[in-house]
């Protein structure tokens, strides 16, 4: 899979694990995954202004996943994007 296919796929899924944990009433897990991925469309718009490569923005989210303790949840979501994807 491309840089691009697993940054729209990783904003996918993070976007439904917001929603089940907000109906589970996880407000961190909500706040944590929301405060991760609400730069993201800026980050693809500069992309696509600046002919860059979608492989920054993968980067930004390992980093901020180190930094906000979230690695967990990008290993797991990484993992189970790449086990669709050979489906």
């Amino acid at each position: 899979m491309d840089s691009e296919a697993l940054v729209y796929q990783l904003l996918a899924r993070a976007l439904l694990d917001i929603r089940i944990a907000s109906t589970e009433g996880n407000a961190k897990a909500t706040y944590d995954l929301a405060d991760l991925f609400h730069n993201v469309p800026y980050q693809i718009s500069r992309i696509r202004a600046q002919s860059g490569d979608y492989s920054e923005i993968i980067v930004y989210l390992e980093q901020r996943c180190q930094q906000k303790g979230l690695t967990s949840w990008l290993k797991t979501a990484l993992g189970d994007i790449r086990s669709v994807g050979r489906s």
